[in-house]
């Protein structure tokens, strides 16, 4: 009977780090276990989804906060049931996937309001910080194992840049989570005495960001970098502390070198490499019209249209440079509503921008979508199962997926929290002023920015439950932990 008792309070003591740190790790397991239907590790995840509400209501002691959890739970379930219902009565093209597609977005709320309960004491906050650190660690040693192994994954499809031990579909995915591990590795080294630690972790944080290759991982270095200089820049004035300026010159070095390497980075490559095939094609519709005795600077898009010699131009080179991104375009839509998407654009930067195209495909078929279906969102199978299609910008995806309900629920629920920020920030600033209150801010902020820059942070789980994870902590310190408390971390 001891013995169980003691068990039982150390699984207490640690579940919430384990279930954080080891998430690299089922990043790794679903690697080395793809298939063309899904991973090992996606379905423990879901299976996640389902056994953490499920614990905590049977081990919340209060009746009131049961009733809580439940009543948040069924908002959630009850929008999944209006966009699930709304589908059947259109006629489902392939329920499974959009239900299991509905299922991944879901989590973020899910596990968040499930965090927002389990962190209840400076016990699991510390559990959870840990957990976030454990994670840190585990995301640089496996990808030096890869790339070590030979079994690293290219960033882009060119072979540049390195993302480690990850799946195809998630590569530029993965950025969003090495730009939140990020914030809160700075966090560790900004509150370390050691000089080795200050000096080392900002190091590796920059190796990891720039290696990586996408702009949402340089972008985030430098706004963690420079964030994290001016926090401690303004703790004298606002605390009355003594300036930090090792510290502070630590990290202004890391920025200074990081902007110096840029032109020899994976980052400049790509960016480079694009710019040069869209230059090489600049002009070719001008061209064209030119020849014809047309000046299209000079003329509006309806005119355009109107002249059946420039459609055809536009058809000709719309198809070259679109085609290979979403092959059936043009069949299921037709030439006119593309080129009225793109206002009859020539900038061919934005014509062979697949997130573009992708944006074009789902605005046409919300264009064709009925009332309910715009509030609701359309389903997803619509845009086709293999993800050729599926929009790499989440804010947008979650407006066409989901409709407008879907996005402003969602966008609520988030906002919430920045909500809960500003109102402890005016009732004790100089109290909430810390490294730790600063980095769940600012890595709450970069995700927010990042899921329309780089997306997939709110539709995939294994970067979606990052976020619940900051939500969990910012209620934490928002709401639960005493007013004053907060100078502790």
């Amino acid at each position: 009977m001891a013995n169980t008792e003691k068990r039982r309070v150390s699984l207490q003591s640690c579940w919430l780090f384990c279930l954080i740190a080891v998430q690299p790790l089922l990043d790794f397991l679903a690697y080395w276990n793809r298939n063309s239907v899904a991973t090992a590790a996606g379905y423990i995840r879901l299976a996640l989804m389902v056994v953490l509400p499920l614990v905590l209501l049977f081990t919340l002691r209060e009746k009131k906060e049961k009733i809580k959890l439940l009543l948040a739970l069924a908002g959630i379930g009850a929008y999944c049931a209006l966009h699930v219902l709304n589908c059947l009565c259109l006629g489902y093209l392939n329920p499974f996937f959009d239900i299991s597609y509905l299922a991944k977005v879901a989590q973020m709320p899910v596990l968040a309001v499930c965090f927002v309960f389990a962190l209840r004491d400076e016990g699991t906050k510390k559990q959870a910080i840990r957990g976030i650190w454990a994670a840190a660690v585990l995301v640089v040693l496996g990808f030096a194992a890869a790339v070590l192994t030979g079994t690293s994954t290219a960033t882009y499809a060119e072979g540049i840049g390195l993302s480690g031990w990850v799946i195809e579909d998630n590569r530029c995915a993965n950025s969003i989570i090495y730009v939140t591990l990020s914030v809160f590795a700075v966090y560790a080294a900004v509150r370390s005495e050691k000089l080795a630690v200050t000096v080392a972790i900002p190091a590796v944080v920059m190796a990891m960001n720039i290696i990586n290759g996408t702009k949402a991982c340089y972008l985030g270095l430098f706004a963690i970098l420079l964030g994290f200089a001016a926090f401690l820049l303004m703790e004298k004035p606002v605390l009355g502390r003594k300036l930090r300026g090792r510290t502070i010159a630590v990290l202004l070095a890391a920025v200074l070198l990081s902007a110096v390497i840029y032109p020899y980075s994976p980052r400049a490559k790509e960016t480079a490499l694009m710019a040069s095939v869209s230059s090489a094609q600049q002009g070719e519709i001008e061209a064209s019209a030119q020849a014809l005795g047309y000046d299209l600077s000079a003329m509006s898009l309806e005119e355009i249209l109107a002249e059946p010699e420039l459609v055809d131009i536009y058809a000709h080179y719309y198809s070259k440079y679109m085609t290979s991104a979403i092959p059936d375009l043009f069949d299921r839509f037709g030439f006119e509503p593309v080129i009225r998407h793109f206002k009859a654009s020539t900038q061919v930067s934005r014509l062979i921008d697949a997130r573009q195209i992708k944006l074009c495909y789902s605005h046409l078929l919300w264009q064709q979508s009925d009332t309910l279906t715009k509030l609701l969102g359309f389903e997803v199978s619509n845009i086709g199962s293999g993800g050729i299609r599926d929009l790499e910008n989440d804010w947008p995806a979650l407006l066409y997926y989901f409709g407008v309900l879907g996005l402003a629920l969602y966008a609520g629920f988030v906002l919430y929290f920045l909500y809960l920020v500003l109102k402890r920030l005016l009732r004790d600033f100089k109290g909430s002023f810390t490294s730790f209150n600063f980095s769940l801010l600012l890595c709450l902020l970069l995700q927010i920015g990042l899921a329309q820059l780089s997306g997939a942070i709110l539709r995939r789980p294994n970067v979606s439950i990052y976020m619940a994870v900051v939500l969990g902590l910012i209620y934490y310190q928002t709401v639960r932990c005493p007013a004053g408390e907060e100078n502790r971390t």
